[in-house]
């Protein structure tokens, strides 16, 4: 596969997600004709113009007419040659708005279309691609350019001269494959991986993300057993360390089955075979859905298979490397798990085939989870249309309410404890399999604790609880008309909520025997026909302790609100291993994913590609709000149905989108496909095989407008503001005695006077290397004054194991602190700053009592800001790999923070009489870094800790 299709990826440091900005025009003076700013697009243009900030690089990411006119109309074109000519011509006078210089951009190819042309562009610097570069120009057919958006990387200045060769930066990833397989806990089999590409490239930290990062030069290495394991590893050409990583394998006409492997023995059906022949079920649905996915691109759009060329498409049912139930597409086949196989699923799978060779979205971050969506859009759409698997799903073409979840989708109650307001709280709920389900208004009622005999555990030992309702309840004069609390007992759900019900109990509500979240309750009995939820313990003993005071009042019901019975814009609702539909495109909030990109469900944390699977609910939404129509979010959209929506979407994909498009650039994506479209012809969906296509219904200058209310309701322009990530350390410091303690102080040091008293050490690992001593410093960031000791950790150093190697360690080691003798604890603070490579530089304090070794204060001695653990990865070169230390900055910064660390001297084995001395070691590998450690007012005191009641009277008293 080409460079270009892959991506970019996530920087070493943490960021949260931003949408790009919009460059909003000024009322600026006509640019003069050596003016190729941003300001002279606009004039030279005619028509309106809309310009896209780009997050990553602080440059244009797009700019498109919003109506008739021409980005350049000094210039013709008339025909694919003059169209490629007229968008070489305007990038090569404004390619630096972009990121490029001139002569960093090439001329890729030049895609036909009914609207016109689309010029594609990559990158390049020294004669190495830029990773994940691609800018896309739009030529009409009257010759007008129309719109320029995409991907450059600015101001690049680096050596192109690798350190690390190529069959070392392939063994290197090989070998963190290896070490740590991806799959849920590392189940892939890594049996036959090898490195099927290693290439050399400009590769810009961030990009995907949406921060500003430093290029390196890296090689972007694929790692494939071509069946489980398909990752993209990027190693520092310079360091050889591992930069990134992510998988290519995506969860989520001739055609070829396999049963179990990908071999010739596997082949159980051929395209020209006899269907179904002695195909099972699944493997008739798996080639069914093949055959359904190819058709619904090549009716619509003219595409012949994934890769546009006719490619063989291969299944493979039942793959040993699946961790089933599942399915995937691994880059060569579609895998399927035996009851993984409904039409949506299918269609969903080979999406991502089609994605990964048109605009190749990245499977990281906002691109990932629009990857994922693309899948999602494409595999409901066939569902939609295929008329197949429509059976027992009713009228699949009613509208569901906007907001309102599927009947079908998995019960969410809630018990909210109503009075006495002392114990008023909402309470997690697990549902039962049985009775009822409850809806948006739900029960209300007072509650009653459930008496009866106790029944004996099945070994015979006599029952010691008279409250599990697992024999007829003795006070069912009590129970009549309440809600029955009952305990969780020996006896199954069912039993104990029959006997509830029998004693007239309107509901039950089971409490459970353990502390955790609330699980669901199994079983089956007709006969129960009043609802029942299962709550923590703690709960439930919360409301036992207040019945004696009086009567406690809940109410139970869904959290999810009223239901409307439709299976419309469920995903995977007929792949009976899932047990039910795994998303909800039209209402993602129902399976706890964003509906928008404020909602609180939009996932922020690294895991999962940065939560490609749940934030792909932002975009499944937009796309069934464009479909559907709707009231959201204070937005109203006039649905355009399938057909018009589908083109929008398609053309989006092939004309606009990059590997790094984000949800800002999607939406614009739209827009601009939308404006392309009005007044063409569009071809009305259809998933029947040699089908004679029919036309739909132009798409009208109004129906853009339902784009931009649509990317307006679901906020694909703004900020999830939710993902702010957290600074280092802590900044809200708690006493260093605790609440209501008292300190005595034994030691401090502030740095005024320098380093004097402090004793210097250095550790080099690599001869020829070199270090970095601790430095007395008066100028430390983020507004610190006086002096501070400042442990360095630059970008210095080659990482060649020898010579201009980095790899060391510098310590500081203070004076003699005597701890008094008596019964006091110890407790050391110090203030600090942290800015470092991640996990590869960092800083830690190890101490020496009563004249013995060091030894490190371990994170579990720490009582505030402990550290975290530096890497012990075997491309860290660190003499400090694998210890405790602080390492790393500030979430989505290059820089730190200043924070207060505590300590109880005791769990790092210090007694009161003992004689300490204390050594801060800085940590560097061999080459790469930021600022380093400084550290500022150490204080070692001795505490008298408050007694638990007068910690509780302060407690108190501060509310």
């Amino acid at each position: 596969m080409k460079l270009l299709k892959q991506g970019v990826a996530l920087a070493m440091v943490g960021a949260g997600l931003v949408a790009a900005p919009v460059l909003q025009a000024q009322a600026t003076p006509a640019a003069s004709p050596a003016d190729n700013g941003v300001q002279a697009m606009k004039n030279e243009a005619t028509g309106l113009v809309a310009v896209s900030g780009e997050s990553a690089t602080k440059r244009v990411g797009f700019i498109r007419l919003k109506g008739n006119g021409d980005l350049m109309p000094s210039r013709g074109a008339s025909g694919k040659a003059q169209a490629a000519a007229k968008a070489s011509a305007y990038l090569d006078k404004y390619a630096a708005n972009f990121g490029a210089r001139p002569g960093e951009l090439t001329q890729e190819g030049v895609n036909a279309s009914a609207t016109g042309w689309t010029v594609t562009f990559t990158q390049s610097y020294k004669s190495l691609p830029v990773f994940g570069s691609m800018l896309k120009a739009h030529v009409d057919k009257q010759g007008d350019l129309t719109s320029v958006n995409g991907y450059a990387s600015p101001d690049l200045s680096l050596p192109t001269t690798p350190r690390i060769g190529s069959a070392d930066a392939a063994q290197r990833a090989v070998g963190t494959v290896r070490a740590n397989p991806p799959g849920h806990e590392g189940d892939a089999d890594t049996t036959g991986i090898q490195a099927a590409s290693t290439e050399l490239a400009v590769y810009r930290l961030g990009a995907t993300k949406g921060e500003v990062g430093k290029p390196i030069l890296a090689w972007v290495v694929e790692v494939t057993n071509k069946r489980n394991v398909r990752d993209m590893v990027f190693i520092d050409a310079v360091s050889g360390k591992l930069v990134n990583r992510y998988s290519l394998i995506h969860d989520g006409l001739y055609r070829e089955l396999y049963e179990s492997t990908y071999a010739r023995k596997g082949l159980r059906w051929k395209e020209g075979d006899k269907f179904p022949g002695r195909l099972d079920v699944d493997q008739q649905n798996e080639v069914l859905g093949t055959g359904e996915s190819y058709w619904f691109f090549k009716n619509a759009f003219g595409r012949d298979s994934y890769d546009d060329a006719g490619h063989k498409m291969i299944t493979v049912n039942n793959d040993p490397t699946i961790s089933c139930p599942n399915a995937n597409w691994n880059g060569v086949t579609t895998n399927y798990c035996s009851g993984v196989s409904s039409d949506d699923v299918v269609a969903h799978e080979w999406g991502h085939a089609y994605t990964e060779y048109t605009h190749g979205l990245i499977y990281q971050w906002q691109s990932g989870a629009l990857n994922e969506s693309y899948s999602d859009i494409w595999g409901e759409t066939v569902d939609l249309i295929n008329g197949r698997m429509d059976a027992d799903e009713g009228d699949i073409n009613a509208k569901r309410p906007a907001g309102v979840c599927s009947s079908h989708s998995p019960a969410r109650p809630v018990v909210l404890i109503n009075s006495p307001a002392t114990i008023a709280k909402e309470c997690e709920a697990g549902a039962g399999t049985f009775g009822p389900q409850l809806d948006g208004t739900g029960i209300s009622g007072d509650v009653a604790l459930a008496v009866d005999n106790g029944a004996p555990a099945p070994d015979g030992t006599p029952s010691t609880s008279t409250s599990d309702a697992c024999t007829a309840l003795t006070n069912p004069a009590a129970i009549a008309g309440k809600v029955a609390l009952v305990d969780r007992g020996a006896c199954a759900f069912t039993i104990k909520v029959k006997n509830a019900q029998d004693a007239g109990a309107k509901a039950v509500l089971v409490a459970d025997n353990v502390e955790a979240t609330p699980a669901g309750m199994s079983g089956v009995d007709p006969a129960i026909t009043i609802p029942s939820v299962r709550i923590r313990l703690s709960d439930g003993n919360l409301i036992k302790s207040e019945l004696p005071n009086g009567p406690v009042n809940v109410t139970m019901k869904d959290a999810s609100g009223d239901r409307h019975d439709s299976y419309r814009w469920l995903m995977g609702e007929d792949s009976d291993a899932f047990g039910g539909a795994i998303r909800d495109m039209w209402s993602p909030t129902c399976y706890g994913d964003p509906g928008k990109v404020s909602d609180a469900e939009y996932y922020c944390a690294t895991d999962d590609g940065g939560g490609v699977h749940s934030n792909s609910g932002v975009p499944n939404h937009g796309y069934t709000l464009l479909v559907d129509g709707g009231q959201y979010n204070g937005q109203s959209i006039k649905g355009l149905g399938l057909d018009k929506s589908a083109a929008i979407y398609f053309r989006a994909m092939t004309e606009y989108q990059t590997p790094t498009t984000d949800f800002a650039d999607h939406a614009d994506a739209l827009a601009a496909s939308c404006a392309d479209l009005v007044g063409r012809p569009i071809t009305a969906l259809t998933t029947a095989a040699n089908a004679k296509t029919a036309p739909a219904a132009s798409i009208r200058r109004a129906d853009c407008a339902q784009v931009d209310n649509m990317a307006a309701a679901v906020e694909l322009r703004k900020d999830p503001v939710q993902c702010a990530f957290k600074p280092l350390l802590d900044p809200n410091t708690p006493a260093l005695c605790g609440e209501g303690g008292t300190e005595t102080q034994v030691w401090t040091e502030d740095f005024e006077d320098g380093l004097a008293g402090w004793n210097a050490e250095q550790e080099v690992v690599f001869s020829g290397g070199f270090g970095s001593p601790w430095e007395a410093s008066t100028t430390a960031p983020g507004g610190r004054t006086g002096g501070v000791a400042y442990g360095p950790a630059p970008d210095r150093g080659s990482c060649s194991s020898g010579a201009n190697d980095f790899s060391s360690r510098d310590s500081i080691t203070s004076p003699v602190v005597q701890i008094p003798a008596g019964d006091q604890s110890a407790r050391m603070a110090f203030d600090h700053y942290v800015s470092t490579e991640t996990g590869y530089d960092g800083g830690n304090v190890k101490v020496s009592i009563n004249g013995g070794a060091y030894t490190l204060i371990p994170a579990s001695a720490y009582i505030f800001n402990k550290p975290t653990k530096l890497t012990d990865a075997s491309t860290n070169t660190n003499p400090m790999a694998g210890e405790d230390g602080f390492t790393g900055t500030d979430g989505g910064k290059i820089g730190g923070s200043w924070g207060t660390s505590q300590v109880d001297l005791a769990k790092a084995g210090v007694k009161a009489g003992d004689r300490v001395t204390f050594r801060f070691d800085m940590g560097r590998d061999g080459c790469g870094g930021l600022e380093g450690w400084y550290v500022d007012n150490i204080e070692v005191v001795t505490c008298v800790l408050a007694a638990p009641a007068a910690r509780a009277a302060v407690n108190g008293r501060q509310g």
